[in-house]
């Protein structure tokens, strides 16, 4: 059966326009419809590469699973697929594995795809580079995070496989607000911006760095504006990978006293109970809360560490016992999850995380 180029092409460019705006279901369905006019008429390399942004097409409106299958298919046929169609489908397996799977497993994938890599004797160490980068980040090895990504972005080259400048970029961003360094978070932050990206969720990326940047230099007037259209995109976007924003959007209007928006945005997309980050945040916005109830300043357990631990507390009137009681069962929940992560990731960051906040708790229950 002759292959319909046109018609492929035109799916193709349709689902590119669909990942622009944000709509990556219509986007991994398009995408599919070109994989399958390829695969009917045995052409492998065309439906690899459909199959390969399926796949993370899937991914960013939050489909892992089916992502996975896609992303498998496509790194399946290495004989007669193109070698960076394969490469970046065994990139994408592994970053999603890094959000599931043990260290031990991330580790070995890591390795056995540099092993091909060097069979292959191609130059695409830096999407490689960025995941070891991503596994140090998900462990709390900040240090060795920016080095890795440092690499990556050094090795960078505009030409498949690759990924975006911005998702290097970004990258950089959150980890030098991790390393608590204003200075280098402002130049990646304007680096960032400088891109003038025009896909969503790269709009969203520097809309969130700009967000790290006021927490961690507050400055007149809060980016309210800014924090408001990230909250927007994330809730209308439902369930896709953009939860990173709805949470940074829902702490920085917290942080700005905004929380008539934090409330209808939680009516609209409640934090999940089975997820480490939304707990932990969860706990964090009902202390911020009854902060703000008792007259103290707001203060941000990630941005300012050590606004918990010296911070000094007057306060003159009792601290509810519930308010109290609704704090601590946010943080026990994150704490039994941030011990699922330790033990996947081998590592002790995401325990430390919750026991970093009772500290200012234990503070204001002990003035009642």
């Amino acid at each position: 059966m002759p292959f319909d180029q046109p018609t492929f092409d035109r799916l193709r460019a349709q689902a590119r326009q669909a990942r622009e705006v944000g709509d990556y279901r219509q986007a991994a369905r398009l995408e599919r419809q070109a994989g399958e006019w390829a695969g009917v008429r045995g052409l492998a390399g065309p439906q690899a590469r459909a199959l390969l942004w399926e796949g993370y097409s899937l991914r960013l409106a939050g489909e892992d699973d089916l992502a996975l299958t896609a992303l498998l298919q496509a790194a399946h046929d290495r004989a007669t697929a193109d070698p960076a169609d394969v490469f970046s489908a065994l990139t994408a397996i592994l970053y999603i594995s890094l959000e599931r799977k043990s260290f031990r497993f991330c580790r070995t994938l890591i390795d056995q795809t540099r092993d091909w890599l060097f069979e292959l004797r191609r130059p695409w160490n830096a999407p490689l580079d960025f995941l070891e980068g991503q596994l140090a980040f998900r462990r709390g090895d900040f240090a060795a995070a920016w080095d890795w990504q440092q690499r990556a972005w050094a090795g960078w080259r505009n030409e498949h496989p690759r990924l975006t400048p911005a998702t290097h970029l970004w990258a950089l961003c959150r980890t030098a607000f991790r390393l608590g360094d204003p200075a280098v978070l402002e130049h990646k932050v304007r680096k960032l911006a400088d891109l003038h990206p025009t896909q969503l969720l790269e709009r969203e990326l520097v809309q969130r760095a700009q967000l790290l940047m006021w927490r961690v230099q507050p400055i007149e007037p809060d980016p309210v504006d800014l924090a408001l259209a990230l909250l927007t995109s994330s809730v209308n976007a439902g369930k896709t990978r953009n939860s990173g924003a709805y949470r940074e959007a829902l702490w920085a209007l917290a942080l700005a006293g905004c929380w008539r928006e934090v409330d209808d945005a939680l009516s609209r997309r409640p934090l999940k109970t089975d997820s480490f980050e939304d707990q932990l945040l969860l706990g964090d916005l009902r202390l911020s809360r009854l902060r703000m109830a008792l007259g103290l300043p707001p203060s941000d357990a990630d941005g300012s560490e050590a606004a918990i631990n010296v911070v000094q507390i007057k306060v003159a009137q009792s601290v509810s016992p519930e308010a109290i009681d609704e704090i601590k069962q946010s943080y026990e929940i994150a704490q039994l999850l941030a011990d699922e992560q330790d033990r996947r990731l081998e590592t002790g960051w995401y325990s430390e995380m919750v026991r970093r906040r009772p500290n200012l708790l234990a503070s204001l229950a002990a003035r009642q």
